[in-house]
Formats: C-alpha cells, structure tokens, sequence
C-alpha cells in the first residue's frame, strides 16, 4: 500500500504548528449523508485507525470534485440496474466519460540502487521507456479532461528520466500538483525545478536510516553517494524555494522480515537517529511506515510481518520507544509522522481494513501511468489483471475513449474482495462509501459539498 497523501497531511500540520492528527474512523452508517465523511458504509471495518488525510470521501465531495463522483455514482447505479433487467451493457460501459482525478506517474524504470526491500525489484532497469512526445501529450490530455495531481514516484528513480526537468515544469504550467518520491541522489535536479513548486507540490526521500552504514546496506548505490550527501541536497533546495515541503521516508525494518528471497537489514533501532538528522538536514518532517512485501498469489503489497508474527508485542514496543524519543525533537517547522499502516498495526486492526468490497471504485479516480502500461491501482503496478491499457493510453482522443472503455470494464472485472484479501487498503472507506452511495443513490439529493482543501491528492 502507498502512503502517498502522507506529504499533505505533514504540510498542513507544519504550516499550522501541529502534530499528525490521530483519530479513527467513524462506525459503519455514517457514509453518504449531508455531513458524514467516509463513514464505514454497508460492509465496512470498525477501528481502522485512519489519519484524517486519508478521508478520501472528504475529499472526493471538495466543491470542485463532488459532481465527477455523483456522475460516477449515478453510472454505476444505472449500468447495476441494466444488468439486474438484463439487458446488455456494452453502451453503458461506453458512457463513461472521465479520467483519473489523481495519477502516479512511473517515469522510468531504470534505478541506481539495488535495494533488498524494493516492492518494485522484478521491474527495475527493464529497458521500458515512453516516446517522451507522447508522453507529454498524455499528460496534456489528462490535465484537460480533469487530473488534478500527480505523484512522481515507483518503478525506478525519477530524476534518472533524461528530461525530468522538462516534464516537472511542463506538469506545472498544467496547473498540475505535484509529488516528488526521489532516493536523493538527484537533489541537484529537484533544486534546478523547485522554483516552479507551490505550497501545494511536495517532495520525499525514501531513506530508512539514521546511520550511513545502515544505508549502505539497504540501498547499496550503484555508485558511491553517502547518507550525508544526500541530505545536503535539502538545505540548496529550501534556498530556492522556501514553501517547498520535503519529508523523509522512513520504512521500518525489524527482525525476520524477508523479500527477494534475502533477509532485510533491520532498522528498527535507528528511527530516533534518523528524526535527528532529518531535523538537522532542514526536513519537514520524517514519516514512519512499516515494511511491505510482495503476496505471492497476486504480486499485490502487503504488511510482511516475517518471523515477528509471533512476538509483536515486542517489536511494537520497540517501535514505540524509538517513536516516543523521536516525537521530543519535534518543533514547530520538524514533525513526527505515523502513516497510516503503522496506526493499524499497532492498533492490530489490519485484518478489518482487508475487508474489500467487491468492486473497488477508486480505480476509476486514481491510476498508475508507467513505461509498462497504466494499471489500476499502485498496489498492482505491474500486474496483467490490473491492466488499463500501454504506456500511452492518454496520448490521444481515440486512446483516451479506449481507456475509458477500458477502465468501466475493469471497474466490474477486478474483484477486489478477493484480489486485496491480505492488503490493508487506503481506499477501503472511501470504497464502502461509494458502495453505499451506488446502492442507495438517493443519498446523492443530500450529499453536501465540504469545505474546499485545494488536496486533490488520492
């Protein structure tokens, strides 16, 4: 699972002096009213320990979004009832006419560092690229026709793409949000685009320890680059351009854990380490999540609890003490970070947010355009099943229409309840909210706009 809308929910807490709000979410039947949020819905887990910012229900009803979802509910209501007639769908599944509100943009698969952990280990250094033209035009499309945010991030470096600084400003002049996921060996480049990125845009580095022998062991460049000179990249970048928000990333590794056939290097140890350099260094914040693997059925990712599954009482209390001591170097300008998977582990209720409705509808709002195809979830980011189309599906009227086509079609393929059984799901609430809203549209009459958060970030 990507934590992707992490970055937002820090950005607001350092601009107004506050730590990540906690919370839970609320009980099932709260969805689809005039001030409910995400609400749990028919079917919906109790207790999953959500961060407010991934209320996406919240913000799929922002004024300048709530009628692309009430179109997608109204729909989807129609296609299930052309079906209950029996009648035949392939005008409905034509009619849909939108594209995601949200995408990450893979921009290569070529990586300089060999990383044990990498969910994306089988898809590195392919060789795959886009017709750089095409791409452009793609992005051209989607920004046209309604993508609000993109999230640079997966399947290799992104500032490895030759024009990475041509596609950063091309996205802005859009008027496209931007996140950044970088390993830091790009700083340079991230510092030439910074002028160009608003409050809004953000920018994290995946780095996952406190020691530069740790990281060594972890990332194993492929050519020689410190820990600290990665983290000397920040300050030239918050000189450019104040407002630019950069985290650090934070993946926790503890005893047994186990991907690509090798045992991870832990880490658990040096989490208050590295919130002190990531202060130091001028971060905004440092975020914490735990480790993922790959299921082995269906490539998707999942929390791997390794050997720890039968003593987590103990890593848990070891992540607790090493959070504790990192949240008293928090300030006013560095936060502490909790992602959301972290929460439900600790509050072990990861097995309620596997509970999936069949249909996951977020892949309508939300997709992943890669040198190997645009997929329907980052989750699946390389997986056939999950295919909406090739690397270029966006570029053109006809490809769009096709995609579309496509997307309706996937919409009632992918059976989530089954595909996502093992993944603790960002999207399970907001899933079960418009489930809810498509088996009693109706609600739609009293379904109110919130306030406006300008986070289009899904």
């Amino acid at each position: 699972m990507t934590e992707s809308g992490e970055e937002r929910a820090v950005a607001s807490a350092a601009r107004s002096g506050q730590g990540a709000p906690r919370g839970g979410a609320p009980a099932p039947g709260g969805a689809g009213g005039a001030s409910g949020g995400a609400g749990g819905g028919i079917g919906a887990p109790e207790g999953a320990a959500m961060a407010p910012i991934h209320d996406f229900a919240a913000k799929l009803r922002q004024p300048s979004l709530i009628d692309r979802l009430k179109g997608y509910v109204r729909w989807q209501a129609a296609l299930r009832q052309a079906q209950k007639e029996g009648r035949t769908i392939p005008e409905a599944l034509a009619t849909l006419d939108d594209v995601p509100i949200s995408i990450n943009l893979d921009l290569t698969t070529a990586c300089n560092y060999a990383c044990d952990h990498c969910v994306d280990f089988d898809i590195l250094n392919t060789g795959r690229r886009y017709d750089h033209e095409k791409l452009l035009e793609s992005l051209t499309q989607l920004a046209r026709r309604g993508l609000k945010s993109v999230i640079v991030i997966g399947g290799g470096e992104p500032t490895l793409y030759p024009k990475f600084e041509e596609v950063m400003r091309r996205m802005k002049a859009l008027g496209l949000r931007i996140g950044l996921v970088t390993n830091g060996t790009g700083m340079p480049k991230v510092r030439d685009v910074a002028d160009v990125l608003d409050a809004g845009d953000w920018v994290r580095l995946s780095l996952d320890s406190g020691s530069d022998a740790t990281f060594q062991k972890m990332h194993k460049p492929r050519r020689p680059i410190t820990l600290d000179e990665i983290c000397d990249g920040v300050p030239p970048v918050k000189a450019v351009n104040k407002v630019t928000r950069i985290g650090f990333s934070y993946i926790i590794v503890w005893k047994g854990c186990e991907a690509n056939d090798t045992t991870i290097v832990e880490n658990v140890h040096e989490m208050a380490m590295a919130a002190e350099r990531a202060r130091r260094s001028l971060f905004d914040y440092i975020s914490f999540k735990p480790f993922l693997v790959r299921a082995e059925e269906n490539n998707a990712e999942i929390v791997g609890l390794g050997d720890a599954a039968q003593h987590m009482a103990d890593v848990m209390g070891a992540i607790r003490r090493q959070l504790d001591l990192s949240k008293r170097l928090e300030t006013p300008a560095f936060k502490v970070v909790e992602s959301t998977n972290l929460r439900v582990l600790a509050s072990n209720t990861q097995r309620k947010s596997t509970l999936q409705p069949k249909q996951c509808h977020m892949q309508l709002f939300r997709q992943v355009v890669s040198p190997l195809g645009v997929f329907n979830c980052p989750v699946y980011r390389h997986v056939e099943k999950a295919k909406i189309g090739d690397k270029h599906s966006y570029a053109d009227d006809a490809s769009v229409a096709r995609a579309q086509q496509s997307t309706a079609r996937l919409i009632g393929e992918f059976n989530a309840e089954h595909e996502c059984r093992e993944v603790t799901c960002l999207y399970n609430d907001v899933n079960w909210f418009i489930e809810d809203l498509i088996r009693n549209p109706d609600k739609l009459d009293d379904l109110l706009p919130v306030e406006e958060r300008n986070d289009s970030f899904l």
